[in-house]
């Protein structure tokens, strides 16, 4: 089951900016003045984000697994207001230049160092994996591996907020990242005696799940008595962890062609990527946009006779709320289906990442990658000084017109509050809350 989701939009928000306010509650003068906003003092209170979270072994209670999807909800709605009201704004040559630099701030500081760390986490996965055999193998290499796994997999989560663009356009997304896991193909693989690259063509056998189920077993690194002998797992057992390592080294070469592909999409052919460049061309991977530019340049030149965006406005809304591949695309991915299927509608094996346990934060991390659009950054702290969203409305809103930046800024709190108050694992809570086993499914 490959990752392609749509969403309807919640509702348009009838604000305009620029030249008149539509605010119903705008006691105010119609002429919205830009401000700079390096020189405002944000004194808005804010909800905050939890950096811990307490044990919580509720399995049964499913307060927690709605309140999260409907915090999820909140923050696709805000996100599409956000874009409505810039959509339907008469900006000035001013308002347009400085969301100009947003989209600037947003590649340079955002898209391609997460694409970066991305490539260069997977690069020392397959570094430690590729020259391990079951004589070599030790649980200090397995637990490295899982180390480097787990650091790669969060900045993949992290970049789901802009799979609008390369990810998309190359099918890199559902090649790295499809779920479930088809164990039952993956299972005729491994038995065929024809361990062969070229052969693994199926998304369902590839990617960061299928390194999972090598890597990991019930939240922990696998143990490396198995790796050295046979597989334990329920109808693995006649498979050697001798196969399964070849096996992982395939998919994670195939794994770093693939990020490397995004980082150079993004940053484009330079002197300091020319080795990732190499790699990208020698598998025969695309990286330019249908213009002939990188991603980021495209993004950048919104508007503009080389750019695939007819307007800033449009690609705007790609970061926004567009229908796939924006933030709020991954907002609602998340709460209506990396939550509720499983969760509400009981598909227990639709559970993203069961076997590492690591399913919260990887949905935390796609409301992190939301955050990190919105303030320009990726350190999750605000800052008006920095040209990005959260700074570009607190530039052109009053006291008495919609709280954008509070909407937002605490649609997302929330959402990466809720989900971190789930009982964790994920998968447990899913299949105590319908009484089911993953291996069911």
């Amino acid at each position: 089951m490959k990752k392609y989701y749509r969403f309807m939009t919640a509702f348009a928000v009838v604000l305009c900016m620029g030249v008149v306010s539509c605010s119903d509650d705008d006691n105010n003068s119609n002429n919205v003045k830009f401000i700079d906003p390096a020189t405002i003092t944000d004194n808005s209170t804010y909800v905050n984000e939890l950096t811990t979270f307490p044990v919580n072994t509720d399995f049964t209670n499913n307060v927690y697994g709605t309140t999260a999807i409907g915090h999820c909800t909140d923050l696709v709605t805000q996100l599409e207001a956000a874009n409505s009201i810039i959509g339907k704004a008469s900006l000035t040559d001013e308002q347009t230049a400085y969301l100009k630099e947003v989209l600037g701030n947003v590649v340079d500081n955002v898209i391609v160092p997460t694409y970066k760390s991305l490539a260069d986490n997977t690069e020392r996965l397959e570094n430690v994996l590729k020259d391990l055999t079951a004589e070599t193998i030790t649980q200090e290499k397995i637990n490295t591996a899982c180390e480097y796994f787990g650091e790669a997999r969060s900045y993949w989560e992290l970049s789901e907020a802009f799979l609008g663009g390369a990810a998309s356009d190359f099918d890199i997304d559902p090649t790295i990242d499809s779920w479930p896991l088809s164990r039952t193909l993956l299972l005729n693989y491994l038995t065929s005696n024809q361990l062969d690259e070229e052969m693994l063509d199926d998304a369902s056998i590839l990617g960061f799940h299928a390194l999972e189920f090598v890597l990991f077993r019930n939240g922990q690194p696998r143990n490396v008595a198995e790796l050295k002998g046979q597989d334990t797992y329920t109808g693995f057992e006649n498979i050697s962890g001798a196969t399964e390592l070849t096996y992982a080294q395939q998919v994670c070469k195939l794994l770093k062609e693939r990020t490397f592909q995004l980082q150079v999409a993004w940053e484009g052919a330079t002197t300091s990527n020319a080795a990732r460049v190499s790699v990208v061309n020698a598998a025969n991977l695309d990286y330019l946009t249908a213009k002939g530019q990188s991603y980021g340049y495209n993004l950048k030149h919104a508007g503009e006779s080389n750019s695939t965006f007819a307007s800033l406005k449009a690609a705007v809304a790609q970061v926004l709320s567009d229908d796939e591949g924006s933030a709020a695309a991954i907002a609602n991915e998340v709460g209506t289906a990396k939550i509720a299927n499983p969760f509400s509608n009981g598909t227990i094996s639709y559970v993203e990442s069961p076997y590492s346990y690591r399913s919260i934060i990887d949905f935390q991390d796609n409301i992190r990658s939301v955050r990190n659009i919105w303030y320009g950054s990726v350190d999750g702290e605000r800052d008006s000084k920095i040209k990005s969203f959260y700074s570009f409305f607190l530039s052109v809103e009053n006291a008495s017109q919609n709280k954008t930046n509070i909407k937002v800024v605490d649609s997302f709190a929330n959402s990466i509050n809720a989900i971190g108050s789930m009982p964790a694992p994920f998968v447990k809570y899913c299949c105590t809350i319908w009484g089911k086993e993953f291996s069911e499914e």
